[in-house]
């Protein structure tokens, strides 16, 4: 079942972003060929209730979306067993060269649950499953982690389906990620040993945003920052850490990693964009004091 997952590599001078070809770069269940790139291990889990088909339980018994129904379920008809361990994986391919590369991770999930004992993770592997990371509830690497749809909820009931987006840009950087790098992802759902009768998690649309900066470069240290309003068609303002009293560069790239705006020697801790000089669209934002090695990371979206 495991396959790789081939990317187109779009580079610019300090980042580069690489979709992965799948049906606007996200793996949505309903393409075969990205199917081949996600594993449902029967082998080690025997009892594993993941399935890819069309949701058929009541009332929980949609896809993403309507004209593409199929999506990745906890067992497509029945409600999830007790005492259940469940688990499918996904393993893109760090592509950028003699780099380090780390993935902007998103998607949409919905869960219906025993709330609190019945759940859901997302982990990630940088060694080839030796070691796994819960990127939803770790600690060590929290800070390094910034989810920008807030953390995913994979207990109780989200009603629904939820957006999830977490940037691991310093993960990279970590782990020093080189091309060919197997990159594991690791969905599981548990349940204890209550039968609640209940349609249990499933995920559509998980894409992945790959970026790469140069290895000579020192491990940055993220900082938080805020934009506002969010979405815009005027000003926007970048809200941001500066503990140290530092003078930042700004950076504006757009989906295809196209730099549109560079502003440099930023004092304070704020910074005012036009976005009426962009057109509609996402774009990413990046903050960085070139002496400290401070960096902080964000998206936005311009309407019209």
């Amino acid at each position: 079942m495991k396959k790789y997952l081939f990317m187109a590599v779009l580079a610019v001078t300090n980042i580069a972003f690489a979709q992965i070809p799948c049906n606007d770069f996200c793996l949505d269940f309903d393409d075969t060929i990205c199917l081949k790139n996600v594993t449902i291990d029967t082998i080690t889990y025997e009892n594993n209730i993941w399935q890819i088909g069309k949701p058929q339980k009541p009332s929980f018994d949609v896809a993403l979306f309507n004209t593409q129904p199929i999506a990745i379920i906890t067992d497509t008809i029945n409600s999830y067993p007790i005492n259940n361990v469940s688990v499918f994986t996904i393993n893109p391919i760090a592509s950028m060269g003699d780099y380090y590369g780390m993935t902007i991770l998103s998607g949409y999930y919905n869960v219906q649950t025993d709330s609190l004992k019945d759940y859901g993770t997302i982990e990630f592997s940088p060694d080839k499953g030796e070691t796994w990371i819960d990127i939803i509830n770790d600690s060590i690497y929290s800070s390094n982690i910034q989810w920008w749809s807030g953390t995913p909820v994979l207990t109780g009931n989200s009603n629904g389906w939820i957006q999830f987006e977490a940037m691991m840009a310093d993960l990279g950087s970590i782990f020093n990620f080189h091309i060919g790098d197997t990159l594991l992802y690791r969905f599981s759902f548990m349940s204890d040993s209550i039968y609640d009768n209940l349609g249990g998690l499933m995920f559509d649309n998980i894409c992945f945003w790959e970026f790469v900066e140069g290895v000579t470069e020192t491990r940055f240290k993220p900082l938080k920052s805020t934009i506002y309003p969010n979405p815009s068609n005027s000003i926007l303002t970048i809200k941001f850490q500066n503990p140290d009293k530092g003078i930042f560069n700004l950076s504006v790239y757009d989906e295809q990693s196209n730099l549109k705006i560079s502003k440099n020697n930023i004092t304070g801790n704020e910074i005012s964009i036009n976005s009426e000089m962009l057109i509609p669209g996402v774009y990413f934002y990046k903050l960085t004091n070139p002496k400290t090695v401070q960096r902080s990371w964000g998206k936005f979206i311009v309407t019209k």
